[in-house]
């Protein structure tokens, strides 16, 4: 049986979450996908265009997209548009809060989600088994437009 692949995003002053979900994953029950870092260009730039382009590849060649929401994440367009873009291709979107008082990123609650317990590999797991792809929770994009002409 293949293992679930779950595209993670985190800003880098997160990574020492990370780090300890890839400790916790001992015995390799998931295939974890991730960059060390958000992109350090503009979200609407042509480099952005470009990076876009990269992230959807990753996004979509995973079955989940997993959000680890620290002190920073709230506001940041490039976690918010990769949350969003999981859940327009039908990727299970699924959250963790590093923090209780940590904001979500907008597009968690916009497009739906399901948010681990806690910040445990335990956790993880259940909210990975129990989590509904977040596509079906969209509303229909205005006639005459894709759904997918702002990724």
């Amino acid at each position: 049986m293949a293992k679930t692949r779950i595209f993670v995003c985190f800003k880098n002053s997160d990574l020492d979450a990370m780090n300890a979900i890839l400790d916790w994953d001992k015995n390799q029950e998931f295939d974890f996908v991730f960059e060390n870092d958000i992109p350090r260009v503009g979200i609407n730039s042509a480099e952005g265009k470009q990076v876009k382009a990269e992230l959807t590849e990753k996004i979509k060649s995973s079955s989940h997209l997993l959000c680890l929401i620290g002190k920073d994440t709230g506001n940041n367009d490039w976690i918010n548009w990769q949350v969003q873009t999981a859940s327009v291709t039908g990727r299970k979107v699924i959250a963790i809060r590093l923090h209780i008082k940590n904001k979500s990123p907008a597009a968690l609650l916009n497009f739906g989600s399901t948010f681990a317990k806690s910040f445990t590999f335990d956790a993880l797991k259940e909210a990975v088994a129990t989590g509904e792809s977040t596509s079906a929770l969209m509303p229909p994009p205005p006639e005459g437009v894709s759904r997918f002409d702002n990724l």
